[in-house]
């Protein structure tokens, strides 16, 4: 690794093999890495994981390509902070300007969730996300399932395994932008639920500065209660805070009631002008909260069941979330 910008795409590409169940192979890392910012060909991504592999970061399986080692997990734990910084805030930017969702016509792409969870528990995993969802914590009470072997994004669902896919709030943002009104994401946070009602934030990180996204570590490190505040009114759930220019405060929230009746519910219909739940917002910008569109499957880890939730996925046809629990 003997450049800043060698070392960047080498992390890059140790990042696509995490963020992949399957091994995958040079073309697969080049879409990738082109749709990142990073113009390479398939022919210098073999180069690189030549290097990858005489580092032991990556390992070779037959003919299907490359995945991470433990050795290459711990390195990109340890890659430079200069590299990690902005690069989840990045992909959000990329995928908002992609989506295409009309909320008169109701159709085109949204930003999606996919969570992929052993088939032992089927029923069991389907029952919870159902409750959760019908409790209002989500974006969206429309999902998809996918089989084993299918893919979303980048995202491929083991075999064994099966998949939901579940909106990401960030579609908010995309639709709010299309309208005009300019919306950035600012940070992601546990909501604590009172009496059934959103109190506070307990917890928040900013999006900015990080290269991991902030509702995944919540959800990663076990942090909420979101069964309970389904169950009981009463608990810790994820959920996101974006602001918006005070002089659109009241178009945004003409959009924002437009999407609920199209069946994105995750507004928070608190009143804009008070400081968004405990976070702070300066004079000239709201803050608008949202719930995360992965609070169903994040659930799922309250029980134990083997799940591997990646938010902020892929595009979807908004038609091709069909499925209500």
């Amino acid at each position: 690794m003997t450049s800043i910008e060698t070392q960047r795409k080498l992390i890059e590409i140790l990042r696509i093999l995490d963020e992949n169940d399957e091994a995958i192979g040079a073309r697969t890392i080049a879409v990738s890495l082109n749709k990142r910012g990073y113009p390479i060909g398939e022919r210098a991504v073999r180069h690189y994981l030549v290097l990858l592999d005489y580092k032991g970061f990556t390992a070779k399986i037959g003919n299907a390509g490359r995945v991470i080692t433990e050795k290459g997990l711990n390195e990109l734990d340890e890659a430079i902070v200069g590299d990690r910084v902005g690069f989840v805030i990045t992909k959000i930017e990329d995928l908002i300007y992609q989506s295409s969702f009309d909320l008169k016509q109701r159709t085109g792409d949204v930003i999606v969730n996919v969570a992929t969870i052993d088939k032992n528990y089927f029923d069991r995993a389907l029952k919870t996300v159902a409750e959760t969802i019908d409790s209002g914590y989500t974006v969206s009470p429309y999902i998809r399932i996918v089989e084993e072997g299918d893919k979303v994004g980048v995202v491929s669902v083991p075999y064994g395994s099966f998949g939901i896919v579940s909106m990401c709030s960030v579609t908010i943002d995309g639709i709010l932008i299309k309208h005009g009104i300019p919306s950035s994401i600012k940070y992601g946070g546990l909501l604590r639920i009172e009496n059934k009602l959103p109190t506070a934030y307990t917890d928040l990180i900013a999006y900015q500065g990080t290269s991991l996204d902030p509702i995944q570590v919540f959800t990663a490190r076990r942090m909420t209660t979101i069964l309970s505040a389904a169950q009981q009114g009463d608990g810790i759930v994820l959920a996101n805070v974006r602001t918006v220019p005070s002089i659109a405060a009241e178009k945004a929230i003409e959009v924002l009631r437009d999407a609920k009746r199209a069946g994105i519910v995750g507004w928070i219909e608190s009143a804009p002008q008070i400081e968004a739940l405990g976070s702070c917002s300066a004079g000239d910008v709201i803050g608008i909260n949202i719930y995360a569109g992965a609070n169903p499957m994040a659930s799922l880890y309250e029980l134990d069941i083997p799940v591997k939730v990646h938010s902020i996925a892929a595009l979807m046809d908004m038609n091709l979330l069909d499925q209500r629990l």
